[in-house]
């Protein structure tokens, strides 16, 4: 089993990577608390390839995706300038989204997908994500010193997630 984390560009097959991983963990985070078809209804809506390009062009964006054995299994999605009211105001900060599909959810992919994204983080001072309070990964991220910061809900459904940070100027 080959598991390799790389940055991925707007291309047909990054896009469709990106989607793929995307689309299966949104259903999997969402489905013990959305109606299956709302759900479907929004994926649609909201995870357009057009949208994607557009965001993955933006040059202050970078993506990184994990293959296992050239399967798209998980993505981190970096977002610079991505302002929270809760992070600092005064220092660099890029939003980030960390995901792994549930089934290929391992420390070896875990640790894959956070060492590629470090790579991809030095350039800024505060990360943050807003993540499901239910999601498995807030232990993880939380054991690479991520700190809790306020409790919020989710843009889209309105479940509860926790933001977190991580002093990225800190650790160096």
């Amino acid at each position: 089993m080959k598991i390799i984390s790389k940055f991925v560009i707007g291309s047909d097959q990054g896009v469709s990577d990106f989607l793929s991983v995307k689309k299966q963990a949104f259903s999997y985070l969402h489905k013990n608390f959305i109606d299956k078809q709302q759900i479907d209804d929004y994926t649609e809506k909201q995870f357009d390839e057009r949208k994607v390009i557009t965001q993955l062009n933006d040059l202050s964006n970078q993506l990184i995706i994990t293959y296992k054995d050239d399967l798209p299994i998980a993505y981190c999605l970096l977002k610079s300038g991505s302002n929270n009211s809760a992070v600092s105001e005064n220092k660099r900060t890029t939003e980030i989204d960390f995901v792994i599909l549930e089934d290929h959810d391992s420390e070896e992919v875990r640790n894959s997908l956070y060492n590629k994204f470090m790579t991809a983080a030095k350039f800024t001072d505060i990360v943050w994500i807003n993540i499901l309070q239910q999601n498995t990964l807030n232990d993880f991220l939380k054991n690479k010193g991520f700190i809790h910061i306020e409790n919020s809900l989710s843009q889209e459904f309105g479940l509860p997630t926790y933001i977190l940070s991580l002093d990225i100027k800190a650790l160096h």
